[in-house]
């Protein structure tokens, strides 16, 4: 449900002032103004709800750290701004992090039509990157991780040591992640909504 100013405690130029002067009221007051939406924001760029909080969390840490030079009337600006590097930030480590040719589900109930179209496309370039691998390491690739062979049945397959599949794999994967990464974390920020509008 979006939620809208009106819904929302007003957060006046008074309760800035004091909570630029160390007032931890006023920063509760800020809060209870902000969290709902910044979740909302956050969920809509990482993969799941615990990342979302883990953004949040920082995003209010931050703002306690940086209080005394935050400038203007309205800090719903520094807010998006900041929630939306972090989120992507950590959208870009949970992606390296991964095991790129599984990249982690969510049922397509629970997914808006714009993260739906999002994980297509990343699975879409993912295909794309395995088909330009060179012949040799894409068999063996695709050998491991979609027909789920191990090292062991690939080597003796192909008549090659079990460190030259653990190789091929590991290169294989280190490319994908080169070339995902950045496409990932792009897209996030072309497709996914400004929820906070």
């Amino acid at each position: 449900m979006h939620i809208t100013h009106s819904q929302l405690p007003p957060v006046t130029a008074a309760v800035i002032s004091a909570f630029r002067d160390g007032s931890e009221r006023a920063f509760n007051e800020i809060f209870m103004a902000y969290d709902a939406r910044l979740m909302k924001y956050a969920s809509s760029i990482c993969v799941t709800r615990e990342d979302a909080e883990e953004v949040v969390q920082d995003v209010f840490t931050s703002l306690w750290e940086n209080r005394a030079s935050i400038e203007g009337p309205d800090i719903t600006g520094w807010l998006i701004r900041v929630c939306r590097n972090k989120a992507l930030k950590l959208l870009r480590r949970r992606v390296f992090q991964a095991d790129i040719t599984e990249f982690p589900e969510r049922p397509s109930g629970q997914m808006t039509p714009l993260e739906q179209l999002y994980f297509e496309e990343i699975e879409k370039h993912i295909r794309e990157i395995i088909q330009q691998l060179p012949p040799a390491r894409k068999r063996i690739f695709l050998l491991h991780r979609e027909e789920g062979r191990s090292y062991q049945q690939i080597a003796d397959e192909l008549g090659i040591s079990v460190f030259t599949v653990k190789k091929q794999v590991s290169l294989a994967l280190d490319h994908l992640r080169t070339k995902v990464t950045p496409y990932a974390c792009s897209l996030a920020v072309i497709l996914l909504p400004d929820m906070l509008n």
